[in-house]
């Protein structure tokens, strides 16, 4: 498919004004890629160790919740077991009785001593000796309580627990707690058996985000370089330029009067140059910030409208049509930057084409996005430059015109700014960048982002 201007098709439609036509999406396009900050690596870091200690809280909290919720259900059944059997006298015949094998049932005299032991399994741990002044006070109690470790004990008197053909003072009804205990062990097994995979994955991101982080940090280093490079030569080849013409123009004389005029304009000339420059610089400084936006809702219609009026007024000899979608083209966002946005991609179009190169801006909506097409039927964009259209200081070796290099730069970042996206897209002939903007009903509001 053909596009704005004999480029590949738009795919809002714009060939011919009113005809719709379906995009198939291209293979691949350039995309800008955000640079990484030194604060990211050392917040990733952080928050995969807050993570980490997160996960560990977790595991141990609910480890420690399932196995006290386990221990206290076996505990409460043993009690209504103990309840339930020591509130009724012991019968003549217990020994007939088929009794649990964790059930332990003592008679013993006024001294503690035992009288009688019945005990469903002989395995079960000996029962620790009770003095009769704490088989007293568990009498008194009433209820079932630990006695030792392996063992839940109610302890009855002799005149509501001893039947007919026994001897003593006190009945002591016992539970060992043994497999309670193994069972609450084999549930924190298991857990752990759970937990020690999940942290092992946890432990693998952990590396993985911090071995990211660490190259995030050195290529924003790399790239930090570059940039204070590039901003270093950029800002140093005025300056030398003024300082040579400063000299000259303190030369004295009437005779030179000419040569002094020509280098205070040629002075002012490269003052323009640094003083746009550094706007330029403070910009991308600010987006990259993330300082707010003027937002307002935008008629990009009307907008590129303007532009396009601009470019023909200065460069009447550079040719640029605007083609516009039928229907509604408002998007919420700042509009003096999103001017600067369409006035930087003809300018980058003007600057990079040979003269009697024709310029296509269209205008039109696809899948919910605004969408802005500049295309030329010039040259072209160098394979190896492609990859890093949009970084900053990056310019063609053939350029007709001196510049910084920021122009494509600015627009990534006032595109990714109003939370849209910028592209270069795969092209036969000329240059074809889209931008893509969320699009917005119609608002009448000012107010920061």
């Amino acid at each position: 498919m053909r596009g704005l201007n004999g480029g590949p098709a738009g795919a809002i439609g714009l060939v011919r004004p009113g005809l719709t036509r379906t995009r198939t999406r291209p293979p691949r396009a350039e995309t800008r890629r955000q640079p990484s900050e030194p604060g990211r690596g050392r917040t990733a870091r952080r928050a995969v160790l807050l993570w980490l200690a997160a996960t560990l809280a977790t595991l141990g909290a609910l480890a420690a919740l399932s196995a006290g919720l386990l221990a206290h259900y076996l505990v409460e059944r043993a009690d209504e077991e103990l309840l339930t059997y020591g509130s009724a006298p012991l019968p003549a015949d217990i020994e007939r009785f088929a009794l649990l094998d964790s059930s332990l049932i003592l008679v013993l005299d006024a001294r503690g001593r035992i009288v009688e032991r019945y005990s469903g399994d002989r395995a079960l741990p000996s029962f620790p000796s009770l003095t009769s002044e704490r088989l007293e006070s568990y009498a008194e109690h009433g209820r079932p309580v630990p006695v030792g470790t392996a063992y839940r004990a109610l302890v009855v008197r002799e005149a509501q627990a001893v039947g007919a053909g026994h001897e003593g003072t006190y009945v002591v009804h016992a539970r060992s707690m043994t497999d309670s205990t193994s069972a609450v062990h084999e549930l924190l097994r298991i857990e752990l058996a759970v937990a020690l995979p999940l942290l092992a994955l946890v432990v693998v991101g952990a590396r993985r985000s911090a071995r990211r982080a660490a190259e995030e940090r050195a290529e924003f280093e790399r790239r930090l370089r570059e940039f204070l490079a590039s901003a270093g030569h950029e800002l140093r080849n005025p300056l030398t330029t003024i300082s040579g013409y400063a000299e000259l123009a303190r030369a004295g004389g009437a005779a030179y009067e000419s040569m002094r005029q020509d280098a205070l304009g040629r002075v002012a000339t490269e003052v323009r140059r640094m003083d746009s420059l550094i706007d330029e610089l403070v910009l991308l400084s600010r987006l990259d910030l993330g300082q707010p936006l003027q937002v307002r809702c935008v008629d990009l219609a009307r907008l590129c409208r303007d532009a396009v009026e601009a470019e023909r007024d200065c460069h009447p000899e550079h040719r640029v049509r605007l083609l516009v979608a039928p229907g509604e083209h408002t998007v919420t966002g700042d509009p003096l930057r999103l001017h600067q946005v369409v006035a930087n991609l003809l300018t980058n179009a003007r600057v990079h084409t040979p003269e009697g190169t024709t310029t296509t801006l269209g205008i039109g909506t696809e899948d919910g996005h605004r969408v802005i097409e500049v295309t030329d039927d010039g040259p072209g964009v160098p394979d190896e430059l492609r990859s890093r259209i949009f970084d900053r200081f990056v310019r063609g070796e053939e350029t007709r015109a001196a510049g910084s290099g920021l122009g494509l730069s600015i627009v990534a970042a006032i595109a990714t700014a109003h939370g849209g996206s910028v592209t270069l897209e795969p092209s036969d002939r000329g240059a074809w960048f889209r931008i893509r903007l969320p699009a917005s009903a119609s608002a009448h509001d000012d107010r920061p982002a």
